[in-house]
């Protein structure tokens, strides 16, 4: 699926779930419109970095080659009709100001369609913040597609992607969701159909990995060797082959955060010793994801751990 601007974008649609209230207050006499839905993330499960782009209108970017693989987690989403803008969050490592990803999205809609209606947007948050999960990402999506609801504004596929591209380099992939295949900076987003399903731990460390700061660590003649077995992952997955997808998991970024942070290398190895089929760092880290057998085989090695870490239980997204 090629996402540049030049071209037009063929994103199909996948609607997840949402509820919609109206609630009247009568000492007004108006009435808040107000959506709820779920916001699910995603891994990855072969990352490349191809190359820093040095021309262009996305100079500065990277060209990547990824497998993102949509999960069951989920944040928590409502937009609200109000009088002024406005974002919350349940926790303190979200900014709630213009800064943050969701604002973006509902300040780049407003001024693409010229919407002048404000919303508060309240995020319930259970992905984990700085872990490479991308769960601004899935939120700006989700924000993006409950405001083409909730002002009935009809957005084609290509603008849905046109409009997450403006936001965020990853917020595009959730408009096709499930298991794709992702450049992000060159444009080209490309469902993968498969029947695979897979029990996860999300291995999650104290701490995050700012996305700027795993960029700043690239060694650059060591990256872009396993494009190849990015490859091999995606006929993989193609084939219905679980076993050529566990064996062909990578991230190159694990070649720079190890570096500066030798415990996620350690505890890799420790989940790979207690039982994981494999485990690889998801996007820029620091999560690191886990494969099991099935549920039971990754509800034992959360118990068998012994890791100060947290442990979560996760599996391939079904909706």
């Amino acid at each position: 699926m090629d996402c540049t601007p030049a071209t037009e974008c063929e994103i199909i649609k996948s609607v997840l779930p949402f509820e919609m209230f109206f609630r009247g207050t009568a000492a007004r006499g108006i009435f808040t419109r107000m959506i709820k839905e779920k916001s699910y993330t995603r891994i990855t499960l072969a990352l490349d970095i191809i190359r820093r782009m040095e021309q262009g209108a996305y100079a500065g970017y990277h060209e990547l080659g990824i497998i993102k693989h949509q999960i069951g987690l989920y944040d928590v989403i409502t937009v609200k009709t109000s009088p002024t803008m406005g974002i919350s969050c349940n926790s303190p490592l979200v900014p709630v100001d213009s800064g943050n990803i969701c604002w973006k999205a509902a300040e780049k809609i407003r001024e693409l369609f010229g919407i002048r209606e404000n919303v508060h947007i309240t995020i319930e948050k259970n992905i984990p913040v700085k872990g490479g999960l991308a769960g601004g990402s899935a939120n700006a999506a989700t924000v993006i597609r409950m405001l083409d609801t909730l002002w009935s504004l009809r957005m084609s596929d290509q603008q849905l992607c046109a409009a997450g591209r403006e936001v965020g380099m990853d917020v595009p992939y959730y408009f096709t969701g499930k298991t794709a295949f992702d450049t992000e900076a060159t444009g080209i987003l490309e469902p993968v159909a498969t029947k695979l399903h897979f029990d996860f731990l999300l291995i999650i460390p104290d701490f995050g990995v700012a996305t700027a700061e795993a960029y700043k660590g690239i060694s650059y003649p060591e990256i872009g060797r396993h494009t190849e077995q990015t490859a091999r992952q995606r006929n993989a997955f193609q084939a219905d082959d679980s076993e050529g997808v566990i064996r062909a998991m990578h991230n190159d970024f694990e070649l720079s955060v190890f570096r500066r942070f030798p415990q996620l290398e350690r505890l890799k190895k420790r989940f790979m010793d207690i039982g994981c089929l494999n485990v690889v760092m998801s996007g820029s880290g620091s999560t690191l994801v886990g494969v099991a057998r099935d549920a039971d085989h990754a509800q034992w090695i959360k118990k068998n751990s012994a890791e100060k870490c947290g442990v979560v239980l996760s599996s391939s997204y079904t909706g």
